[in-house]
C-alpha cells in the first residue's frame, strides 16, 4: 500500500470533535487510537464562541497526540458543501471528460467559479456505455474559515472531504454497500446527510434539520432552556418521562420522515433500474426512543444502527461510550489518505495544497539549484573562455544555445566589435526559434479555449431553450393542477377518480445535451411520427449551423382511447408536446430555434411486465440503449401499477441561429 505509514482522519462538528488515526495493516488497515471531544457548548447555541470552542479542542487533541510524521485528512459539513449529479452524453475518447465535466460545473454551480473550490468524481459500471459524474464543490470563504483554525495550530492538511462523501467511503470500504442501493441517515446536529450509493454510482442529499430541531421542540414543549433541554433529550432513553418526551419531538419526527420519503421517493424515479437495499443509520439522535422504529415504519424499509465496523474496531472505551457510528466521517477521512477510499474527490484549495507541496521540496529545490548554478556557471565560462578563442582563429560564426541566449545578450562577454556582433546575432536567432517553437505549441490551446469561449458565449440561450420545453409540456387536470405536495395531489386524484390515462401528464426523468459545431452533418434524428420531416429549416448550401442535440427520455401515464400499442398510445405525446414544442421553440428573435425532433418509443410495459422494442433515434455519440424490462414498477408518488406507462426518447435538434426568415419546407 502507497503513501504514509498512519493518517488521521478528523472530523470537526458542532457538538464534538472526532478523529481517527488508522495504520496501514497488509492490504488494509488498522485502528491505531481514536478520540473524542465533546464541546463544552453546542457551536450553534446563542451564548457560544465557536472559535474559542475549535481552539479549545484542537489543543486538547494536540496535547494529547503527536502528529508529527502523520498524513491529515479534514472533513467539512455536507450542508456547506454542493453536490449535483448528471449523466455525460456518450464521449468515444475517455480524455475529453475532464474538459465536459469543466464546462458542466459551470452550469451546475450557481456560484463564479472564481468563489469556489470544486472537483468532481466519475461513476461507471463495468458493461455499461453510460458515465454519470459527481460535481463537488465549496465556496472559498467557507473552507478558509474552516481551514483557518487548523492552521491556526500548525495542523497541515493533505486532503479535504466533504462529510457524506467520507461516510460513504467508509460504509464502502467496509463492506456495506452493494449491488443494491445502500441508503445513509447520518443526523448532525444541524442537518442530515442522506446518501445514497451502489458499488458504481453515488447520490447525496443535506435535509435541514438535526439534533438540535429535537432540542428546540422540548424547549418549545417543556418551557425549558436550551442546555437543560439538550440534558433531557440525552437521557430520553433512560428517562421515566420517555413516552412524553417521544411525544414532543414527534412533529420532528414527521418532517424527517416526509423529506426522507421525499428524497428517496426522487432516487427511485430516477434510477428506476436500482433497487433499494438496507438502511443504515448514523450518529446520536438514533438513540433517542422511538426514532429508529418510526422511520422504518414510514419508510417501510428495514433501518440498522451502526454499531461497529467489520475491516476495524473502534475501542469500546473510548469516546461516547464507544458508537463507532460517531466515528463514520473520521474513518473514512482517514481511508481516503491511504487511497482506500471510493470517492477520490479532495475540496483542498489549489493554492494552499501548491504552497504545501513547495514548503517540503523547499530544502531539496535550494541544494539542487545551488549545484546547477555552480555547474552552470562553471560551463558558461569555460564555453565563452573558448568561444573567445575560437572567434580569435576562425571566422566561423559562434554557436549560442536557447538556454544561454538571454545570458549572453544580458551580460555579453569583452570582445572585439566584429566577433561581438556575430554573437548578439547568434543568440538573437537562438531567441527567435525559441519564440517560433513556443508559439506553435499553444496553437492547440488556444484553439481550445476558443471553442469553450463559445460554448459560453451561448449559456444564455439555456434559459429560453429550458424555458420552451417546459412551456410545451400539457398542462394537467383542472382537478390536479392546484395541488402543492405530493399528500394534496393523491387525495385530488382519489377525490376526482381519475384514472391514470386521464391525467393530461408527461413526465420527463433525464435531460443531457452534446453540442455540434455542424449539426446537420453530425446528426441523423429518427423517430417513430417522423416529426423530423415536418416544416424543417435546411441549410444554405455549403453554411455550418452549430447547434446542440438535446435528449429527453421520460414517461406519460396517458393512453390514447384506452389503446396498449406504443404507437397509439405515444400519440398523446406527440400531440401534445412534440407539436407544441415546434411552436414554442421557433419564436422569432431568440437566438436559437428548434428545428428536427424524433420521438421514439423507449419501453413499452406490458401488463405482468415485459418490454417492446421501437426505433431509436441516433446521434454520431450513439443512443442509449432502450430501458430494460423488469418486474413490475409502481408509481413513486401514489403507488399505481406503473408498466403500461409509455416510456419515450425525444431528440431535439437546437439550431443556435436565428429563426429563418424564408418560407419554411
Amino acid at each position: 500500500m502507497a503513501g504514509p505509514q498512519t493518517v488521521w482522519g478528523i472530523d470537526v462538528g458542532k457538538s464534538a470533535f472526532k478523529a481517527v488515526r488508522l495504520r496501514a495493516a497488509g492490504d488494509g488497515v488498522e485502528v491505531v487510537s481514536t478520540d473524542y471531544i465533546e464541546h463544552s457548548k453546542i457551536m450553534s447555541q446563542q451564548d457560544a464562541d465557536p472559535d474559542a470552542l475549535w481552539s479549545s479542542a484542537l489543543e486538547k487533541f494536540l496535547a494529547k497526540n503527536d502528529i508529527t510524521n502523520d498524513k491529515i485528512v479534514i472533513g467539512v459539513p455536507g450542508a456547506q458543501t454542493l453536490a449535483r449529479f448528471s449523466k455525460l452524453p456518450p464521449v468515444e475518447n475517455k480524455k475529453k471528460i475532464p474538459d465536459i465535466v469543466r464546462y458542466e460545473a459551470d452550469q451546475q454551480i450557481p456560484f463564479d467559479m472564481d468563489e469556489v473550490v470544486w472537483d468532481y468524481q466519475v461513476f461507471e459500471a463495468e458493461g455499461n456505455p453510460d458515465v454519470e459524474v459527481g460535481i463537488f464543490a465549496i465556496k472559498r470563504e467557507l473552507i478558509r474559515d474552516h481551514l483557518v483554525h487548523f492552521d491556526s495550530q500548525g495542523i497541515e492538511a493533505h486532503a479535504v472531504q466533504a462529510a457524506p462523501l467520507a461516510a460513504f467511503n467508509a460504509m464502502h470500504f467496509d463492506g456495506l454497500v452493494g449491488e443494491k442501493a445502500t441508503v445513509i441517515v447520518d443526523i448532525g446536529t444541524e442537518s442530515t446527510d442522506l446518501i445514497i450509493g451502489t458499488e458504481s454510482s453515488l447520490w447525496t442529499r443535506s435535509i435541514q434539520l438535526g439534533g438540535n430541531n429535537f432540542t428546540e421542540a422540548l424547549v418549545k414543549a417543556f418551557k425549558l432552556s436550551f442546555s437543560k433541554a439538550e440534558t433531557l433529550k440525552r437521557t430520553a432513553a433512560t428517562s421515566k418521562y420517555a413516552r412524553q418526551i417521544f411525544q414532543a419531538m414527534r412533529p420532528v419526527f414527521a418532517d424527517l420522515v416526509q423529506e426522507l420519503q421525499r428524497s428517496v421517493g426522487y432516487y427511485t424515479a430516477t434510477h428506476r433500474d436500482v433497487d433499494i437495499g438496507k438502511v443504515y443509520g448514523m450518529g446520536n439522535a438514533f438513540k433517542l426512543p422511538g426514532l429508529q422504529k418510526y422511520i422504518k415504519q414510514n419508510l417501510q424499509l428495514d433501518l440498522i444502527k451502526i454499531d461497529n465496523y467489520t475491516k476495524i474496531r473502534i475501542p469500546s472505551n473510548e469516546g461516547s461510550a464507544g458508537d463507532a457510528s460517531n466515528y463514520s466521517v473520521a474513518y473514512g477521512l482517514a481511508l481516503q489518505g491511504f487511497n482506500l477510499g471510493k470517492v477520490t474527490s479532495n475540496l483542498l484549495p489549489p493554492e494552499i495544497a501548491l504552497a504545501s507541496a513547495w514548503k517540503k521540496k523547499r530544502p531539496f529545490l535550494a541544494a539542487a539549484a545551488a549545484c546547477l548554478l555552480l555547474t552552470a556557471g562553471v560551463v558558461w565560462f569555460r564555453g565563452m573562455t573558448d568561444r573567445k578563442t575560437l572567434e580569435a582563429n576562425s571566422g566561423q560564426p559562434p554557436t549560442v544555445t536557447e538556454d544561454s541566449a538571454w545570458g549572453t545578450i544580458l551580460n555579453p562577454p569583452d570582445l572585439p566589435p566584429r566577433p561581438y556582433g556575430k554573437l548578439i546575432s547568434a543568440a538573437a536567432s537562438s531567441l527567435k526559434s525559441q519564440y517560433g517553437r513556443l508559439n506553435s505549441q499553444g496553437s492547440a490551446e488556444i484553439k481550445k479555449a476558443e471553442t469553450i469561449e463559445k460554448l459560453l458565449a451561448n449559456r444564455t440561450v439555456w434559459i429560453k431553450v429550458l424555458s420552451a420545453i417546459h412551456a410545451a409540456l400539457p398542462a394537467p387536470s383542472d382537478e390536479i393542477q392546484a395541488t402543492t405536495d405530493a399528500d394534496e395531489y393523491v387525495q385530488a386524484i382519489k377525490t376526482a377518480g381519475l384514472s391514470r390515462d386521464k391525467r393530461n401528464e408527461i413526465f420527463i426523468q433525464s435531460f443531457s445535451s452534446k453540442y455540434e459545431p455542424d449539426i446537420d452533418s453530425a446528426t441523423i434524428i429518427e423517430g417513430d411520427y417522423s416529426e423530423e420531416s415536418i416544416k424543417i429549416y435546411e441549410k444554405k448550401g455549403g453554411e455550418k449551423r452549430p447547434g446542440f442535440i438535446v435528449e429527453l427520455r421520460g414517461y406519460a401515464p396517458h393512453q390514447k382511447l384506452g389503446g396498449t400499442q406504443a404507437k397509439e398510445k405515444g400519440l398523446f405525446v406527440n400531440n401534445e408536446f412534440v407539436r407544441t414544442l415546434r411552436k414554442t421553440g421557433r419564436i422569432p428573435g431568440q437566438g436559437f430555434f428548434i428545428n428536427r425532433i424524433g420521438l421514439t418509443v423507449a419501453q413499452e410495459h406490458q401488463p405482468g411486465g415485459g418490454g417492446g422494442k421501437g426505433r431509436q433515434g441516433r446521434g454520431r455519440g450513439g443512443t442509449p440503449p432502450p430501458a430494460q424490462a423488469g418486474p413490475k414498477t409502481k408509481d413513486p408518488i401514489t403507488g399505481e401499477i406503473a408498466d403500461d406507462d409509455y416510456h419515450f426518447y425525444i431528440m431535439i435538434e437546437v439550431v443556435l441561429a436565428d429563426l429563418p426568415e424564408e418560407k419554411q419546407k
